[in-house]
């Protein structure tokens, strides 16, 4: 889960790149963010095909809210988990694989050519999220999210994918 390529862009060291200055600001005039905590933390990752992240927080250093555009390739399906359901390896944010019997509280198909996925909260504090390792995925809900249909999940074939992570460092 962790050979995926990554840049890291952090504004409280130095200004980001005009291209991540005006996204933050659309997430800001979107509402996705508040312009009193914009993101001034970017995470560039570069998935090659079947590449994953395993189930995590993002943790305490950050406030609790977290919004990933995925562009430039594939779909993949994004979970969420109870962190409940987990066993930690270490107290702040990695979470191991849960139960395999469960189900996510949420699964979402990411569309690798522009989709974004914001989360706070509850989901950005009390739930792991991962994406899945493999080239095919299949989504275990069958209550017609995502376009689910009524016999079981969607199937969606991985490929190559880059995601931005746009997050507020605290305390800056």
């Amino acid at each position: 889960h962790a050979r995926r390529k990554v840049a890291l862009f952090d504004a409280t060291i130095c200004i980001f790149p005009h291209v991540l200055q005006r996204l933050s600001k659309t997430l800001v005039a979107i509402g996705a963010f508040p312009s009193s905590h914009p993101p001034n933390h970017v995470l560039i990752n570069e998935y090659n095909p079947g590449e994953g992240i395993m189930p995590h927080t993002d943790g305490p250093a950050y406030e609790s809210r977290t919004a990933t555009i995925s562009l430039g390739g594939s779909d993949v399906i994004f979970k969420l988990w109870p962190r409940e359901n987990h066993d930690y390896r270490d107290s702040q944010s990695t979470c191991i694989q849960p139960v395999t019997e469960l189900q996510p509280s949420l699964e979402v198909i990411l569309h690798g050519k522009g989709s974004l996925v914001l989360f706070t909260d509850d989901a950005y504090l009390n739930h792991c999220h991962e994406i899945c390792e493999g080239v095919l995925e299949e989504m275990t809900s069958s209550n017609g999210i995502c376009g689910n249909d009524i016999k079981g999940g969607t199937k969606v074939t991985r490929g190559y994918r880059v995601s931005l992570t746009f997050r507020c460092k605290k305390g800056s």
